[in-house]
């Protein structure tokens, strides 16, 4: 078995811009083991957090976005403005 540290691990990102201050450079990941695993980016510059999206949110959203590009395959819309002349 690993040792696992209770400090939290800290890596830089390179070539990451911080979604807040757009400083390049400055995101570093963290991931905690204790007491519960959990994994956030964080900008050194502005404090910015971040935790990533929940996998279910992400799906939900995707399929909706699928529903709308079928609905419009099967009204003909392409959702292009054409003016008629």
């Amino acid at each position: 078995m690993r040792y696992q540290s209770s400090r939290p691990k800290r890596q830089f990102l390179s070539g990451v811009r911080c979604p807040k201050c757009q400083e390049l450079d400055a995101v570093v990941q963290v991931q905690i083991m204790t007491p519960e695993p959990d994994e956030y980016i964080e900008c050194t510059q502005c404090g910015h957090t971040e935790h990533r999206p929940d996998p279910n949110n992400i799906s939900a959203k995707n399929n909706l976005e699928d529903q709308l590009t079928r609905d419009a395959m099967v009204t003909g819309t392409s959702g292009t403005v054409k003016f008629k002349t």
